[in-house]
């Protein structure tokens, strides 16, 4: 990659003021990038829920509807996929949930302030 690649992506593609590239560190200048990348994304996973939308209420069965994912896969699918692959939380974690909730259902009194600490631990 050259500076004439950097300079075309950030001034060109991003819309950084040229007097404002050259003021900013390398982080803001990379940060810009992020910003922008996201709000790409973002309109192309608006288009697609609404195109999805649009499908699925002009099908005849219910069986023909699709999913946004389906109707137009998308390059940030990939990193969605890992992330709901993930656990939320761990067992230990969802039993000390439980235990709490049990508390709070027969009776004693529990902060809300007490009930996020113990839970988060």
């Amino acid at each position: 990659m050259t500076w004439d690649d950097l300079v075309d992506y950030y001034i060109g593609q991003v819309g950084i003021d040229p007097d404002k590239f050259w003021q900013n560190t390398w982080r803001e200048n990379q940060l810009l990038g992020e910003s922008h990348t996201i709000k790409i994304n973002l309109q192309w996973e608006q288009t697609r829920y609404l195109a999805t939308l649009i499908h699925n209420v002009n099908v005849g069965k219910k069986s023909q509807m699709i999913k946004p994912e389906k109707l137009l896969p998308l390059p940030q699918d990939v990193f969605l996929k890992k992330l709901k692959a993930q656990p939320k939380s761990t067992p230990k974690q969802f039993e000390d949930f439980m235990k709490q909730v049990r508390k709070a259902q027969s009776g004693d009194k529990i902060s809300i302030v007490n009930f996020a600490k113990e839970t988060l631990k």
